[in-house]
């Protein structure tokens, strides 16, 4: 269908007004790099065990608490039971089995007011998922990880990707809602490390937007994309979590792509919500309640947020 003469206009009076806002931020320094707008396609990628997941789930959490954002999350390598865990450490600041289990279901009952959760007991094709995230209404969805979803085998890879990509930006199109597709890189990916004269010689380096397994196709046809990356074998940056910003497609409503070697660097803060140049979570908690406040001064946590030291892994 070819678009009436003039179609266009009301968004561009809008945008001269300015009436067309920037996206939604979480309030660190990661607002200057990405920001949250409706009816995108988000491409994310990173290695394994680099914490993926759980810095998505912490930036979904910073958004729903801000901003009261409404998420569906589909996962199919983290039980619902362990994410609800994830968030409610990172909403309350304390530790989950320091809660007392009198306050758990307030928690939970707080955490499913913004998030809902897929069953991962069945595999699905991703029409099935979007048919069900259409349903559920949410401003944002998450597909995690692609591999994991159940693929036309009939269809060769090159077609299949692309046609997953298509529909996932028709449907970003048609409903207004953000789908972000989280994804493993190639195995070329994982062999790559810095050089011998670099200072970080023998780590791993952060995998590029085409090494996304699968290929170049999802950079291409997404909006944003975001690398997660963490140096897991390094002694003193295992805890530092970077986030490396490839792509922004609109800039003028906010975000850039990070330069070269030059991330977002989060600390894992014990897994109690990540912390950058500021603590995204500070002011969001204190809904809440009191009723935390001597089990969170009881806990050891340190004041400098990059002293963390290596109590716990990450998933």
């Amino acid at each position: 269908m070819i678009l009436k003469r003039g179609y266009g206009l009301d968004y561009l009076f809008d945008f001269h007004s300015g009436k067309i806002k920037e996206g939604l931020g979480i309030g660190c320094n990661l607002d200057d790099y990405l920001r949250f707008k409706k009816g995108q396609f988000v491409m994310i990628n990173g290695l394994d065990n680099v914490g993926k997941t759980l810095f998505i789930l912490f930036y979904f959490l910073c958004l729903a608490q801000r901003h009261n954002l409404k998420f569906t999350i589909w996962s199919g390598e983290n039980r619902p039971g362990q994410q609800k865990r994830d968030l409610i450490q990172m909403l309350t600041g304390v530790k989950f089995r320091a809660i007392p289990e009198s306050e758990i279901v307030k928690f939970v009952d707080t955490i499913d007011n913004n998030f809902k959760f897929i069953s991962n007991a069945n595999l699905y094709s991703h029409s099935e998922l979007l048919t069900i995230f259409k349903k559920s209404k949410s401003d944002a969805c998450l597909i995690d990880p692609f591999t994991g979803i159940n693929h036309d085998r009939k269809v060769g890879q090159f077609e299949r990707n692309y046609l997953f990509c298509n529909d996932i930006r028709e449907h970003c199109n048609k409903t207004g809602q953000t789908i972000y597709v989280n994804s493993h890189p190639q195995t070329e990916a994982a062999r790559r490390v810095y050089p011998l004269e670099h200072e970080l010689s023998g780590h791993i380096q952060a995998p590029k937007k085409s090494d996304t397994e699968g290929g170049q196709v999802f950079a291409n046809r997404c909006d944003d994309f975001l690398t997660i990356h963490r140096l897991v074998s390094h002694k003193e940056k295992w805890t530092e979590t970077q986030v490396h910003v490839r792509k922004i497609k609109d800039q003028e409503t906010g975000g850039k792509v990070t330069f070269h070697d030059e991330p977002v660097i989060f600390d894992f803060n014990m897994g109690l919500g990540f912390v950058s140049d500021k603590n995204p979570m500070d002011g969001l908690r204190a809904n809440c309640g009191s009723q935390l406040t001597e089990v969170v001064k009881k806990q050891k946590v340190k004041v400098n947020y990059y002293d963390t030291e290596k109590e716990e892994e990450f998933k």
